[in-house]
């Protein structure tokens, strides 16, 4: 009991006080923490929805990219092996040519080079005349040694070339073809094939891929089961690209092919613009010429330098002058003949003196015509020499049959005649001696026939004089007499022949490695390129644009990804107001070749380009539900069509604002 006039003493009092109203900021702390934590639920929730809305665009880009990019790559690899058939096909007949061009030009040089050396045996009246042909032995020796190497390659050395360059060889069992290059051709053809039946499969493998790496549940693109837009045709389509480098689809403007626009095998054309016809003078230094002439003119193909002067009209010659040209136009070239102005290079630099890229050329021609043109054999002419004169007039007395007759001629042109003191005096005469012209004339020539003497043994000279006003070369230079006119001034001339040899070869056949038979043989295995496959729809240049008609159909791709967009905390309270369940993207992706629209040019690329034609993607997506399921299990053609469907309740013009915005 509590008297009156008692006193608490104050702690207590306010200790009691505090009892009363414990509990309050507790519950002010609860709820800050549950709002605080619900506002990290939501930031977190947000975040991650963004973040998989960002992955899911590059899951998509990913899917449209990789999946036209492989599509793409098929592509290249198509028309990289057309233009490598090209090459194979065209390399059978260089190869096969080898052999017989290199053991006819051998044989031939070597003739040569030892009628050469015979001759230097017997004696040379001259020195000059004699360090020519030595000089001009020699070079048939280092050529002759050239052709030896290949010879013994090509024709002793047990390589057989026809391994390289036949369809069928004797003696071979299996099936054709036989030869290397044929067999390579065909697996060419056979990896192009199965390139173009696997593209459209392992472009939709390569989206799917490629966009599930970037956390997408589901990856895909549209096609869903893309063609290449391609058909295989017949060996016929490699004549011209071999030939002449024209591509099968040529006619098609935006079509050039490899040879055209990425080789640069061209030859260009011109239109000249002459100047007004008019009489000039002579050449600077040399003048006129009148009077002269030898007692031997015999015509034929001639090999070597010249001593022979500058011979010009009296009274001048006509001058059509050029003076400017304009480019009218090119001729593109294809494979065989690039290779064959190799050879052509190769031989006017090292084998001059033979008639090696004649016969090559000779026998490669045929033996490409064989490749698509007539199969029946030809012969060329074999050529076999005979060097000694006494030999070869015996043979002709005995009825030989000669093709060619060959001499050397060296030239001297000088100020004095021969025999006179000054005679080859330093300055005052020119020669062709160090390079003798070699002759070929056809038929048989007996220089005994042609009244001039023979100064040792198979040489024959032919002395005249002739007239001119100047002549440097020869220290000759214009006089004037009295009345001021030149004075003509003699010009001595020595021609010197010496018996090369004749031709009394026969003919040899030319093989024919295209030796597939019509009848025996399946022709489907001669080796075949994969055209673009025009038929597919509209390529007409006058409508170019890349999102009509069949560019747009065949070469734009939609790549679609999606991932789940349940939230990564308190899926209950925050819940997503997506029917569908996920988070999706799209991504519009297109092929193109900049250098020329075709299977030959090694150039097909492919880009990311705004989402266009919304609508065109839906049906085209819903339409291809059914080609899922060849897919191997790669997609399912449920989830296409619920992505079909998802997608296709969108407005198309509030999806326009959407992916324009």
């Amino acid at each position: 009991m509590i008297g009156r006039g008692r006193k608490f003493p104050i702690g207590r009092a306010c200790l009691y006080r505090r009892r009363g109203c414990s509990g309050q900021v507790l519950v002010v702390l609860l709820l800050g923490i549950t709002l605080l934590a619900g506002l990290i639920f939501y930031v977190v929730n947000v975040g991650a929805q963004v973040n998989r809305r960002l992955a899911m665009q590059n899951a998509a880009d990913s899917a449209a990219v990789s999946g036209s990019a492989w599509m793409a790559r098929s592509m290249n690899v198509i028309a990289g092996n057309n233009v490598a058939v090209t090459r194979m096909l065209a390399l059978v007949p260089h190869l096969d040519s080898y052999p017989l061009a290199t053991k006819m030009t051998y044989e031939e040089v070597a003739a040569w080079e030892t009628g050469l050396a015979d001759q230097l045996d017997r004696g040379i009246p001259d020195d000059w005349m004699r360090d020519g042909l030595e000089s001009l032995r020699l070079r048939m020796a280092g050529q002759r040694d050239i052709l030896d190497a290949i010879d013994n390659l090509f024709n002793r050395s047990g390589f057989d070339v026809a391994s390289l360059t036949n369809w069928s060889i004797h003696g071979y069992t299996g099936p054709t073809p036989h030869g290397q290059l044929w067999q390579a051709a065909e697996c060419l053809d056979e990896f192009s094939q199965a390139t173009a039946l696997s593209a459209g499969m392992l472009s939709q493998a390569n989206a799917a891929r490629y966009g599930q790496s970037d956390y997408a549940e589901t990856a895909f693109i549209t096609p869903v089961l893309p063609e290449l837009p391609a058909h295989r045709t017949d060996f016929g389509d490699l004549e011209k690209p071999v030939k002449k480098g024209i591509i099968p689809d040529r006619e098609y403007p935006h079509r050039l092919g490899p040879y055209d626009r990425l080789f640069k095998w061209r030859d260009y054309h011109y239109s000249g613009v002459y100047e007004e016809d008019q009489w000039v003078d002579g050449v600077p230094g040399h003048g006129d010429i009148r009077g002269g002439g030898g007692n031997v003119n015999i015509g034929g193909r001639r090999q070597g330098g010249s001593a022979h002067g500058y011979t010009t009209n009296p009274d001048g010659h006509m001058s059509h002058r050029l003076v400017g040209k304009t480019l009218t136009g090119y001729s593109v070239y294809g494979p065989y003949s690039w290779m064959m102005r190799r050879v052509g290079s190769y031989s006017s630099s090292e084998l001059p003196d033979t008639y090696f890229y004649h016969n090559y050329k000779q026998i490669a021609d045929i033996k490409l015509r064989y490749m698509w043109g007539d199969q029946t054999l030809k012969d060329v002419h074999y050529p076999q020499w005979v060097t000694d004169y006494p030999q070869a007039k015996s043979q002709v007395a005995g009825g030989a049959q000669v093709t060619r007759t060959m001499f050397y001629l060296v030239e001297i042109r000088s100020k004095h005649p021969k025999g006179s003191a000054a005679w080859l005096s330093e300055g005052s005469y020119v020669t062709n001696g160090e390079r003798p012209i070699a002759i070929w004339v056809n038929d048989w020539s007996d220089p005994a026939e042609w009244l001039i003497p023979q100064i040792a043994n198979y040489i024959w000279e032919d002395r005249y004089n002739y007239e001119t006003t100047e002549d440097w070369d020869i220290d000759i230079h214009k006089q004037y007499d009295s009345n001021g006119d030149p004075i003509w001034q003699k010009v001595y001339r020595v021609d010197q022949y010496v018996f090369g040899g004749i031709d009394v070869g026969g003919e040899a056949e030319v093989t024919n490695p295209a030796n597939y038979c019509e009848i025996c043989d399946d022709r489907s295995n001669l080796p075949a390129p994969i055209l673009m496959d025009t038929a597919a729809g509209d390529y007409d240049m006058a409508q170019p644009h890349h999102d009509l008609g069949v560019r747009r159909s065949v070469f734009t791709y939609l790549g679609v990804a999606g991932r789940s967009s349940e939230p990564m905390v308190w899926a209950s309270r925050f819940g997503s107001g997506n029917p569908f369940g996920q988070v999706v993207a799209v991504s519009q992706a297109e092929i193109f070749n900049t250098t020329s629209w075709d299977l030959w040019t090694q150039d097909w690329k492919t880009q990311l380009v705004p989402v266009t034609q919304w609508s065109d993607w839906v049906g085209r997506m819903a339409d291809g539900a059914a080609d899922a399921s060849a897919t191997a299990g790669l997609i399912e053609p449920e989830t296409v069509s619920d992505f079909a469907e998802y997608l296709g309740r969108f407005d198309e013009q509030m999806v326009g604002e959407m992916l324009q915005h």
